[in-house]
């Protein structure tokens, strides 16, 4: 809820420099530029190593560049983006790995420009000016795109695919560079074939998406803040029972303006609706319990939100709709109280997620523990940007489970031979995602997909793995 505005003459400005790892957000702003006025809008390109990270709800107007990114890690995810009347590029993605949905941008210039890692869905790009001399999407310098629902209007093309180095050689290319491209409108595109290892459909599962529910806002009279029913704000004493106290209370927004120690597992129960911190933790370093257990209770969705490090992590016994937002959570698991329910994760952070009979959607999702990271069990499960650490599999479909990862990468920091990357036994996924290792020690196996009693394994040697499609026939869903 901010704008930033740079003014008129003011040439080499920018609206913002934002830099954050693991979770961070930059969510419901505007950033504004007069005519000839400023560089770029969202600077997200400035240093090394930025992200991962989620931009939402973002207006970009003016400057010569609205919103850029750049250098190889660590994924950038973008939800709900307009830019309008940029000088040069409305978004430039000098080399990340960028996941974006609903991106609406109205130029004379490209649209976006890319050379890394590129996904692009749900988007309406539309020329303005000039715009019939140059095409929507620049994919230049050998970069990865992916492509779905992106319509286009009153631009020359809607796809540049190249590989020479020079942006601005794409205003000279005419004709259709690869097949597909040309547009105006682009159903499916990737910029190299998909790789299955069974016969399948090579397109993406198109999944059902429900946008993030919007948080409530409840009355002032309705907050609990829990220093107020006695708990320690410096978290050195036990808050177990001042807290349990504040979320009983009948309030329906419970406030933690501080870090809290606990002995016991915290209920969420009764009309409690909101849990929202201002980036504190509780029980730092110790994972032996649940911090909180959402349980039933009036409210049909319950919201978690804003804190740094929940180190026993969530546990969920309900199948009321789960919202978790911008939350460091060691683990978050499922009870079997919670099948049937529906989760929405949105700038998460954790490790060994597991879903049982769920619908997931989640935006700026990163796991980082070794070992099994997400474990689908026939759940529908949709990603808007997936980044992990260290080895072991990141994801194990299984069942009847349908998983698809839209865009993200594999930051392999250890043991990239202690597992296949996915693994898929007689289920869907699909996925459009990368790997990065700087150790030495990558991912040996990629996929280990098992259709009834054949297996077969996806190496690194076996050629181009963006995207990775893997379908179960109608006798094995049955």
């Amino acid at each position: 809820n901010l704008t930033f505005d740079v003014g008129d003459n003011n040439a080499g400005a920018c609206g913002l420099q934002f830099y954050s790892n693991n979770t961070g957000a930059v969510r419901d702003c505007r950033f504004i530029a007069g005519t000839n006025s400023g560089n770029v809008g969202l600077d997200l390109g400035h240093r090394d190593m930025n992200g991962p990270l989620l931009v939402k709800n973002c207006e970009v107007v003016g400057f010569r560049t609205g919103i850029a990114s750049a250098l190889a890690v660590n994924s950038q995810t973008f939800e709900h983006i307009s830019l309008s009347g940029q000088r040069e590029v409305g978004f430039n993605n000098a080399g990340q790995s960028i996941s974006i949905r609903g991106l609406t941008s109205n130029n004379s210039v490209p649209a976006v420009g890319t050379y890394g890692r590129l996904l692009l869905i749900d988007s309406v790009l539309t020329g303005t000016g000039n715009a019939q001399n140059c095409p929507a999407i620049v994919n230049y310098n050998g970069g990865r795109v992916f492509l779905r629902d992106v319509t286009t209007t009153a631009y020359r093309r809607a796809l540049a695919d190249m590989q020479t180095p020079d942006f601005a050689a794409a205003y000279r290319i005419e004709g259709e560079d690869k097949p597909g491209s040309l547009g105006p409108s682009i159903t499916e595109y990737s910029s190299h074939p998909a790789t299955s290892l069974f016969d399948g459909p090579p397109e993406s599962l198109r999944l059902p998406v429900k946008e993030v529910p919007a948080s409530p806002w409840h009355d002032l009279a309705d907050w609990a803040v829990v220093d107020k029913f006695g708990a320690d704000p410096t978290g050195n004493q036990d808050s177990t029972a001042a807290i349990q106290k504040a979320v009983d209370s009948g309030a329906r927004t419970i406030f933690f303006p501080g870090h809290y120690r606990t002995s016991k597992t915290i209920a969420i129960r009764k009309k409690a609706e909101r849990i929202i911190g201002i980036s504190g933790w509780l029980n730092y370093g110790k994972s032996d319990r649940p911090d909180f257990r959402i349980e039933n209770g009036s409210p049909e969705k319950v919201f978690i939100e804003n804190f740094s490090s929940l180190s026993g992590g969530i546990e969920i016994a309900t199948k009321r709709t789960v919202v978790i937002k911008s939350v460091g959570a060691h683990t978050i698991k499922s009870k079997p109280a919670a099948v049937g329910g529906e989760i929405f994760l949105e700038d998460v952070v954790t490790n060994d997620l597991q879903f049982n009979r769920q619908s997931v959607w989640g935006r700026q999702l990163n796991i980082e523990n070794e070992g099994t990271h997400l474990t689908n069990r026939d759940s529908q499960v949709w990603i808007l940007g997936y980044k992990t650490e260290r080895g072991g599999t990141l994801v194990h479909t299984l069942g009847k489970g349908q998983t698809e990862l839209l865009g993200g990468f594999s930051y392999t920091t250890t043991a990239g031979k202690l597992a296949p990357m996915f693994v898929n036994e007689g289920a869907d996924m699909w996925a459009f995602f990368g790997e990065i290792c700087f150790n030495g020690d990558p991912y040996t196996t990629l996929v280990k997909e098992t259709r009834g009693k054949v297996t077969k394994t996806l190496l690194p040697a076996d050629g181009q793995v963006t995207p990775y499609s893997g379908r179960a026939g109608k006798g094995d869903l049955q």
